[in-house]
């Protein structure tokens, strides 16, 4: 689904008029219950190709509510092809939006790591080398390294169950897509393991705390950003 903002006035996107939803916007974020409301309103117009989204505030719910907006568009068919949100500045809208976009990347590779075989998931993490991570599999001991050098204070994670498997490889690719706006140095090693199956996984979980890592990250893009003391834990 396309995210689109708008900062021109009415209930038009490009002359045309098109359903309206008017979203209140709490401070306070239930991740799960937000997800339900995105849900509902992409479920009560699958038969509308655009959406016209006005927000109470144009607050990290709203910047939060578009992000999930294009995770569950992710490639479904049936659902509406862009939500377009009317906003009173589209640059500021943009610039607040950036690290929610990266969030948004980071919440579809989860989904998309996990239709995968074990094998091709290990291979797919491989290939992130390209966001400017160092990558090394060490064979002997059946790892996979992933390190984002960056200034900062150095973190290191060390995973072995699918679930952090998942969301901690979707993690350091959000950071290394925020890579200018942060100030860790992080590596993540993976233990390679075969898992029996994916199909009882509860995927809004794993999506509920890929945003508890990343939402320190997320609201201000311009402020240098660190994570808690205590994450230094295995996991």
């Amino acid at each position: 689904m396309e995210i689109i903002f708008d900062e021109n006035k009415g209930d038009t996107f490009c002359g045309k008029s098109y359903p309206v939803y008017s979203l209140k916007t709490p401070d306070k974020i239930d991740f799960k219950k937000l997800l339900q409301e995105v849900r509902k309103l992409i479920r009560e117009n699958s038969s509308n190709k655009t959406i016209l989204i006005k927000p109470e505030k144009e607050n990290k719910y709203f910047l939060l509510f578009a992000a999930l907006m294009g995770i569950e568009g992710y490639d479904n068919t049936n659902y509406p092809l862009r939500a377009v949100l009317k906003v009173n500045n589209f640059k500021q809208a943009v610039s607040s939006y950036r690290p929610y976009f990266f969030f948004g990347s980071a919440a579809t590779y989860v989904l998309r790591l996990l239709q995968m075989d074990d094998e091709a998931m290990y291979k797919d993490i491989r290939t992130l080398g390209y966001l400017g991570l160092d990558i090394k599999t060490d064979y002997l001991n059946n790892t996979i390294s992933l390190h984002l050098p960056h200034t900062g204070k150095k973190y290191q994670f060390h995973v072995a169950s699918l679930h952090n498997t998942v969301i901690l490889s979707s993690f350091i690719k959000m950071l290394s897509l925020l890579k200018s706006d942060i100030n860790i140095d992080i590596s993540i090693i993976l233990k390679m393991q075969n898992f029996n199956t994916k199909d009882k996984i509860d995927k809004d979980n794993l999506l509920s705390k890929l945003y508890w890592c990343a939402s320190s990250f997320l609201n201000s893009p311009n402020t240098k950003k660190k994570i808690a003391d205590d994450s230094k834990e295995k996991i």
